[in-house]
């Protein structure tokens, strides 16, 4: 039986804590509905005209048109405005799937309703496209899924998302006559800030629309998709790819029904990959899905000490049946294209792309086919103007004796087969178009991405997975060892310390498990000062030095003591969430917004870091936790000193923040203390003040994967954010949406304290209705008891419930304001 010549209904990374699919928690739906907003506004092309919309990306050869559709009336049905979007999708669906012997709108494929299988459509955290495109074999398979699983977006050709009406379209398009100074000043995007009802719904709208297009990708091998949004009967084509997107112009489907069903019609006529597929990774065979089961349990079992029960738990984690694919993987330096690529198998990842733009990466527990090992495989967009890969970086250290660094297997670009050009972002060839227009008042500005590959021989856990505090101490010790050496051998800065890029490698002949300092894109050489090459932050926002964050942010250039300020932030930020200590949940939480994931923002600058300055002076939020395990204490309090002395402490260490001063003392630490192994303790994070009313929790909440956010160089193309010898980069690490609702507070004034802790955190809503009803009707019985009681206080407390409901991500600007990132 011939393979399928794409993947559909690729896994995902799941949350170790909860084995359910890592960064779609359903109640923070809204969450992420306004955090892709807010990077939409600056990554959005448009609009282009329609028919080069199509004689761009859907050419087609084909000159026969003997089986499309007359399109004459074909849409009038479908209303120009309605009170409810089913009132559009509904006519829409049935005039799409209209047909006859041998005519369609769009032959080869069916559209199928996929919010009616929604089991609460009205939730946007369970909620589904409108309308999915499929081939009949894959419709045949959805349908025979579970309803409550999403395999519509691991299936969906392309999809359609409608708002009812025409005023809830996001986009504003300049009229054809306008003069060249006003269209200079168009605006794309409608500032709806003034109207916050038709602003949240556009949220809503379209914020969900891009929700479906990054789940899509994420369930898919894909390097672009087409999608159509409709507000009433306008519709927009938009095509999206790891540089952002392209959107046409709108057009009113009743008064033009021929443009949808062109698309459509050209559409059928494209193969796998002119619809977007990444032909290079493909179906495992039943031989190569046994050799990948069992070559991963063994490594796992080899890696783990655990029952049975728990070896399986841990296979979940990589491996869902049914569901292993062969990766293409080229050396980067092969000169002979029709050499054979090297191949792997993967299964379910390990990080899950969660935004649309940027590396979007993947990472996998994979098997060589040849050798038949356990390899690393990291699958992500490079930017195309860094003339270094990763891969190329890796190679120079591992040739220098880095230690503690992963070992490089293979490494290249993909390309596509079989005409063997590179997979490359397209919208950013259209940033120069006539026709592209300003949104937020500012140019839009994307940068090229190309598809690549890199394969490591180590292979772990990552920190979160430690076991305890003798692990946590050693692993990250070992990380400032691979620091030291890539600064001693090749003058070279990581500038992404993070929970993320630090893995756990069981040896032989080692009790502990090795750390090994991984993800070294974000690198660069310095000078003979010891600074960076060029000024400006990379890296992860959470574990970012304070000064790196700071307003100045952009006149700083990295050096190795920011880098080892961000190993400290490491320590605390696992030792917080995962290690016993005497600190209620509530408290932990306020401490981890304060301290890992403050900001402000001020105009087209992004900066925080106040929690953390704050922490130097007077250990403003440190001081309030006590660990269990006295040693740990002991080496906090004493590396906090080292960082930066309590006013009292001053003259004994001053001076002592120096790279051979703290390796001296946490050397000596590890030979000299004895250490917890097994404490391991996960603390939990509140995230209720985030949760969509709408969609209430399946799940307690567990600890979150630390937010890059606001993404470090948010700038366009901000000179002094740009490495030299690596081109416009935008670091993106692993994101968790979750984090990008997380309120501020307004910002103080340079220099001033953090926010203090909350005391309370706010009720779920359904428990809050439960004590309204329940205040109201002990209220009533007691004004039938006693007329002349005093007035009720339920205006105080619904004055404080909605302050309460006012907290959001405290980034919420009107919808015409951009905003800028790295």
């Amino acid at each position: 039986m011939p393979l399928e010549p794409c993947v559909y209904n690729v896994p995902m990374a799941l949350d170790p804590q909860t084995s359910r699919i890592h960064g779609l928690e359903p109640a923070l739906a809204m969450a992420r509905c306004r955090a892709h907003m807010q990077d939409a506004q600056r990554y959005t092309l448009g609009p282009m005209p329609v028919a080069a919309f199509m004689d761009t990306f859907l050419k087609t050869t084909s000159t026969d048109r003997s089986d499309l559709l007359s399109p004459r009336d074909a849409f009038n049905a479908v209303p120009e405005r309605a009170d409810s979007a089913a009132q559009v999708y509904e006519p829409l669906y049935r005039a799409l799937n209209k047909s006859t012997k041998h005519k369609a709108r769009c032959p080869g494929f069916v559209f199928d309703q996929a919010i009616a299988r929604s089991t609460r459509p009205h939730r946007l955290g369970y909620a589904k496209p409108h309308i999915c495109c499929f081939t009949p074999e894959n419709l045949e398979l959805v349908e025979q899924a579970d309803q409550a699983a999403r395999v519509e977006l691991g299936y969906a050709e392309l999809i359609i998302q409608v708002a009812a009406d025409p005023s809830l379209d996001l986009f504003v398009d300049p009229d054809v006559d306008t003069n060249d100074v006003d269209l200079a000043a168009h605006d794309f995007i409608q500032n709806a800030s003034n109207d916050r009802s038709r602003h949240e719904n556009i949220t809503r709208a379209f914020g969900l629309h891009i929700s479906f297009a990054t789940e899509i990708f994420a369930r898919q091998h894909r390097s672009f998709l087409f999608t159509v949004s409709l507000a009433g009967s306008l519709a927009r084509f938009i095509r999206w790819d790891r540089s952002g997107c392209i959107v046409s112009r709108a057009f009113n489907i009743r008064d033009d029904p021929g443009s949808l069903s062109e698309f459509l019609w050209r559409f059928s006529k494209l193969t796998h990959a002119q619809r977007g597929h990444d032909l290079t990774v493909r179906a495992a065979s039943v031989q190569e899905e046994e050799l990948f089961r069992d070559v991963i349990k063994e490594f796992v079992r080899d890696q783990l000490d655990g029952t049975e029960d728990e070896l399986e738990k841990a296979m979940s984690m990589h491996y869902q049946p049914g569901h292993v694919a062969i990766v293409l993987v080229r050396s980067q330096h092969s000169s002979d294209r029709d050499e054979t690529p090297e191949t792997f198998l993967v299964s379910r990842p390990v990080v899950s792309p969660l935004t649309l733009d940027g590396r979007s990466t993947r990472g996998y527990w994979s098997v060589d086919t040849a050798t038949k090992h356990a390899c690393f495989l990291k699958d992500t967009w490079r930017t195309f103007a860094r003339p270094r890969s990763e891969g190329e970086t890796l190679q120079d250290l591992n040739h220098l004796g880095v230690r503690n660094i992963p070992s490089l297997a293979i490494h290249g670009d993909v390309l596509e087969d079989p005409d063997g050009t590179a997979q490359d972002t397209q919208t950013d060839q259209f940033v120069d178009e006539p026709w592209a227009r300003r949104i937020g008042g500012k140019d839009v500005i994307v940068h090229r991405r190309r598809h690549y590959r890199l394969v490591t021989y180590t292979v772990g856990y990552g920190l979160q997975d430690l076991r305890g505090t003798e692990e946590l101490l050693h692993a990250t010790y070992d990380a400032f060892v691979a620091m030291q050496d890539a600064l001693a051998k090749d003058k070279r800065l990581h500038r992404d310390l993070s929970v993320g890029n630090i893995i756990l490698v069981k040896e032989p002949g080692r009790a502990i498990r090795r750390g090994y300092l991984i993800d070294w894109d974000a690198s660069i050489r310095v000078d003979k000062e010891g600074q960076a090459l060029r000024e400006g932050r990379a890296g992860t926002w959470s574990f970012m030095s304070a000064r790196m964050l700071s307003f100045n942010h952009a006149e700083y250039k990295h050096t190795f003591k920011d880098d080892m300020e961000s190993l400290l932030y490491v320590v605390l930020y696992c030792a917080l969430l995962y290690l016993p200590h005497r600190f209620i949940a509530k408290n932990l939480t306020a401490l981890y917004n304060g301290f890992f994931e403050e900001y402000q923002d001020f105009g087209p600058t992004i900066y925080g870091g106040v929690g953390k300055t704050a922490n130097r002076a007077d250990r403003m939020w440190t001081k309030l936790v006590r660990f269990e395990s006295p040693a740990l204490q002991e080496w906090l309090d004493t590396v906090l000193n080292y960082h930066s002395p309590l006013v009292d402490e001053r003259e004994k260490y001053r001076g002592m923040w120096e790279l051979d001063k703290l390796d001296a003392f946490w050397s000596n630490f590890l030979e000299t203390h004895e250490l917890e192994r097994d404490n391991r303790t996960v603390n939990k994070i509140s995230m209720v003040s985030h949760y969509d009313p709408d969609s209430p929790p399946t799940d307690p909440p567990t600890p979150p994967s630390p937010s890059p956010i606001p993404y470090v160089d948010f700038s366009s193309s901000s000179s002094s954010d740009i490495e030299p010898d690596e081109g416009p980069e935008r670091k993106r690490s692993r994101l968790d949406y979750a984090q990008l609702a997380r309120p501020r507070s307004p910002a103080p004034a340079r220099g001033s304290r953090a926010a203090a802790p909350p005391t309370n955190v706010p009720l779920r809503r359904s428990q809050r209705i439960r004590d309204q009803q329940n205040k109201s009707q002990a209220a009533s019985a007691a004004a039938t008891a006693a007329p002349a009681a005093g007035p009720s206080s339920s205006r105080q407390r619904g004055a404080t419930s909605a302050r309460s409901r006012g907290r959001g991500r405290g980034r919420g600007r009107g919808l015409g304001r951009g905003r800028s990132r790295k």
